[in-house]
């Protein structure tokens, strides 16, 4: 699936193949024009609104489906009624996606997180509320039984977005360590240090000069930029 919403998207097939797709993106595209609360329940929209958002909604429906739903003409009747038309096979397939997903399968925070989201949203349409202690249950459950230490530490967050943050700052730390290392295995293969001493005389100046390196991250033990 393509994180980028856009006002053009493919239409719902016939079949609701895609129908998650087309839900998020159709909710991206409405928020975007403002029209967003057009398609909640009981909202306090205008005429004109609720026209616009329908014939956004329309525009990308298959022709079969299209003409299907041509009757209706109010954008949160439509909304539910594609709903009810495609949500049983959308909910197996989330429920399925929601038990096998796992954070030690992911090489990426900002991956896992965005399949959580995806399978969150997919299950919110169809009417399961995922709270934060799902989401952080899901989370710190899942964890690598090796990651010992890291499964202690997620036990003391009291909300998902908390521990996604500081699992994204570790996951940028062990980038910076593995740049760092990869520097020192590449001045050690090709003897920087005495080629530099022949050029500059101040190996250590000259250190400074071909890599960069302005000092030691005390955590890391490692010249950084």
């Amino acid at each position: 699936m393509s994180r980028l919403h856009h006002s053009d998207y493919p239409a719902l097939d016939l079949n609701g193949d895609n129908y998650l797709d087309w839900a998020m993106n159709t909710s991206a595209d409405l928020k975007s024009k403002g029209l967003g609360k057009c398609i909640k329940y009981g909202n306090d929209t205008l005429a004109y609104e609720r026209r616009r958002a329908v014939l956004i909604m329309k525009k990308h429906l298959v022709k079969d489906l299209y003409d299907e739903c041509s009757y209706i003409n109010d954008p949160y009747d439509l909304w539910s009624r594609l709903n009810t038309m495609f949500f049983e096979p959308l909910l197996d397939e989330s429920m399925k996606e929601w038990k096998a997903l796992r954070f030690q399968d992911y090489e990426s925070v900002d991956d896992y997180h965005f399949d959580l989201m995806r399978i969150t949203y997919s299950l919110k349409l169809c009417g399961v509320v995922i709270t934060n202690y799902d989401l952080l249950s899901k989370t710190r459950d899942t964890i690598h039984s090796k990651e010992v230490l890291l499964s202690q530490k997620a036990k003391g967050f009291t909300t998902y977005y908390d521990l996604l943050s500081y699992l994204s700052a570790l996951e940028e730390k062990k980038q910076k360590r593995k740049v760092n290392l990869d520097k020192l295995d590449y001045v050690m293969e090709i003897s920087a240090e005495y080629q530099c001493e022949m050029i500059y005389g101040d190996a250590e100046e000259a250190k400074k000069r071909k890599f960069g390196w302005t000092h030691i991250d005390d955590e890391i033990g490692l010249f950084i930029e």
